[in-house]
């Protein structure tokens, strides 16, 4: 795989990764806290192994934090409307999500 199609692998695990956080924060089910919980940890381990793929420069990481952004509020409008969110709080998530994955 090239670099280019690594990196929206990436974009999608960590949109994944983080639509999975802020469901699992702002359910009210908490039936569904233990399994979104569990996707988050398995798309994380996913995005670690793929990050390690390439040296990510600073705009890989705008492109990859801008459409990342994207495919959350996709996502959320698409697939769980019924939560409500801040663009900041997806952003400050996607910020630490970067810093721990190490890209």
């Amino acid at each position: 795989m090239g670099k280019d199609r690594n990196r929206k692998s990436l974009i999608r695990l960590i949109a994944n990764t983080i639509v999975h956080k802020i469901v699992a924060e702002h359910t009210n089910r908490p039936e569904s806290k233990e399994f979104l919980n569990s996707e988050v940890i398995e798309y994380r381990s996913q995005t670690e192994k793929m990050s390690k793929n390439y040296n990510w420069n600073d705009e890989d990481k705008g492109i990859i934090k801008e459409k990342a952004l994207e495919q959350i509020k996709k996502k959320m409008s698409f697939k769980y409307s019924d939560v409500s969110f801040s663009h900041e709080e997806a952003e400050g998530l996607i910020d630490g999500e970067i810093t721990n994955i190490g890209i």
